[in-house]
């Protein structure tokens, strides 16, 4: 026996046998008793190779079709020759038949021959040589991220504990999510999608585990996600004497307390679909509906969207918020399928990485499976009022398809999250455009924290960006919400009923704990923007000033 610690992600506890994930791209396998062959095949190798520098090259090359400095231009053009070389294809060639991987016969030729670039007395040279080697060096991360060597998922039969280096919410959504007991990752990220999708689903979790991929497949594993701790190989009273302890409940109150805000799940992963009571009781609040499909095979179709959706919303109450976010590739959100983007048009670059032809098949699913209801449709990551307007002009498009073919479909709303720095900082514009802000605080405190890595800490230039966006929704008259893992701080709450955030979304996970504060804080009337309140935010310049600030709240009202 021995034990392991890391970061809680979502609480719980689970024992049961690990199953331990690791890549196929050096050529190992993925468990010991797995039958596919330890060694690789050459012709594959090469052909994922040519496959790959082929891609990127032309990628540089489209690049290169919109405006860019002749530095630039210049950089772009050399690395796309680079790649295709025909000096370099041939020795990447020989390694990868004397038994190399693809992404290990291209960084032995590629940084070898950019190696002499760091000799160089010439600092132009030099500066040049690291630029170059920098784009090759992401060459090859994109040939060891690309679909043919993800890590293979094991087919699961029986619960388990998952264990692996790192994990992207696609690939552990070609999981079997009812067989997974609990999740510990070497690596991951609290603020990742991941960590949402884990958290909805109420899977015990716990990340940065030192020496977790020294777990062995098939020992036995108990993850105290409650304390962040892994036990390797426990004794039997032990692991019995922990369950045991486990609190975690699936109980929720019937609510019928006047809150005067609206509280509703977030909800996107399969598990939902079958589990998922919150729903029947309070609505959805946020459907991530990206996450019904990152693990599917092949793109979806409308029908099957449709379909999809459908289950869902079927179980909402009639009265009850009913919110669909729309496709949001975006980070690690990336799907099994390929999707490609806009060549031309307001939606070339959006920050959303999903094309004007899938969207709009999206849509039509969305207002299909939601006949004569209210539905508010919700657009991520906007940055640009050409976008705004182009998505909403779909929206609309898409209504007067359906109607013209006599389909019946659902009242809608545009609704557009508030996720970016460009979105804050002309948020009375987009107001002017939208039904409501639904504030996405994770990504916000993405851009509040850099360079730096998101932390836990409320900081003041994520409440500055909170509190502007509050103030161009109550200039436009536009109610206001709040998402993200900040929505779900029990202690931020009259921070956010004083900037006139009428409107919270979680995970089911938090929506009860939530509800709670809410109705400690006895709300006589209902939230209302604050000028003063705000301007005394727009002074703070420190940490301990807005933690000063949020205390005073919460002990003064």
């Amino acid at each position: 026996m021995y034990s392991l610690s890391g970061i809680t992600i979502a609480e719980g506890v689970a024992a049961g046998v690990a199953r331990v994930i690791v890549s196929r791209a050096e050529g190992v396998t993925l468990f010991e008793n797995d039958p596919k062959p330890t060694t690789l095949d050459p012709a594959y190798e090469l052909n994922r190779y040519l496959k790959a520098s082929a891609s990127f090259a032309e990628k540089l090359r489209h690049a290169l079709s919109g405006p860019a400095p002749d530095t630039v231009r210049d950089l772009f053009g050399a690395v796309s020759a680079f790649l295709t070389d025909p000096e370099n294809t041939r020795q990447i060639s020989k390694r990868i038949h004397a038994g190399e991987s693809a992404p290990n016969a291209c960084r032995s030729v590629f940084l070898e021959r950019l190696s002499a670039f760091t000799h160089a007395e010439d600092p132009e040279l030099k500066a040049q040589g690291r630029e170059l080697t920098a784009l090759a060096r992401e060459f090859i991360a994109t040939l060891n991220q690309s679909a043919d060597s993800a890590p293979l998922m094991p087919v699961l039969k029986e619960p388990a504990i998952i264990v692996a280096s790192d994990l992207t919410p696609a690939g552990f959504l070609c999981l079997r999510t009812d067989m997974v007991s609990a999740v510990v990752l070497e690596g991951g990220l609290s603020s990742g999608h991941l960590g949402t999708v884990l958290r909805e689903l109420r899977i015990p979790s716990i990340f940065s585990v030192v020496g977790a991929t020294d777990i062995k497949d098939g020992e036995h594993v108990l993850v105290d996600a409650n304390n962040g701790t892994v036990i390797v190989e426990p004794p039997t009273d032990t692991a019995e004497e922990i369950l045991k302890r486990q609190s975690f409940s699936d109980h929720e109150e019937d609510d019928d307390t006047e809150l005067n805000v609206t509280l509703a799940p977030s909800i996107g992963a399969r598990r939902e679909l079958e589990l998922n009571t919150a729903l029947s009781r309070h609505g959805i609040g946020l459907l991530r509906s990206e996450f019904l499909f990152l693990g599917s095979p092949r793109e979806p179709d409308e029908e099957e969207m449709v379909a999809t959706f459908r289950r869902l919303f079927d179980k909402v109450p009639g009265g009850a918020p009913l919110a669909a976010r729309t496709f949001d590739f975006a980070g690690d959100k990336k799907p099994v399928f390929q999707v490609l983007e806009d060549d031309a048009g307001p939606l070339k670059g959006y920050g959303a990485h999903v094309n004007t032809r899938l969207l709009c098949k999206e849509l039509r699913a969305l207002l299909r499976a939601a006949p004569e209801r209210s539905l508010s449709v919700v657009f991520p990551l906007i940055s640009r009022i050409s976008e705004a307007r182009a998505l909403t002009g779909l929206l609309s498009d898409c209504a007067e398809e359906l109607d013209a073919k006599g389909l019946p479909r659902a009242d809608f709303k545009s609704v557009f999250m508030i996720e970016t720095p460009a979105a804050v900082l002309s948020a009375r514009a987009f107001a002017s455009l939208s039904s409501m802000f639904l504030i996405g605080t994770s990504s916000l405190d993405e851009y509040a924290s850099a360079p730096r890595l998101p932390g836990d800490a409320f900081t003041p230039a994520l409440a500055k960006m909170i509190a502007m966006a509050c103030k161009g929704a109550s200039e436009a008259q536009v109610p206001v919400g709040i998402a993200g893992r900040y929505a779900q701080r029990p202690e931020l709450l009259p921070f956010f009923l004083k900037l006139g955030v009428g409107y919270f979304t979680v995970d089911s996970y938090s929506l009860q704990k939530l509800r709670q504060s809410v109705e400690a804080l006895d709300l006589k009337a209902g939230p209302r923007f604050d000028e003063n309140f705000y301007q005394r935010v727009m002074e703070l310049a420190t940490g301990r000033e807005i933690a000063s600030l949020i205390n005073n709240l919460n002990f003064n009202g």
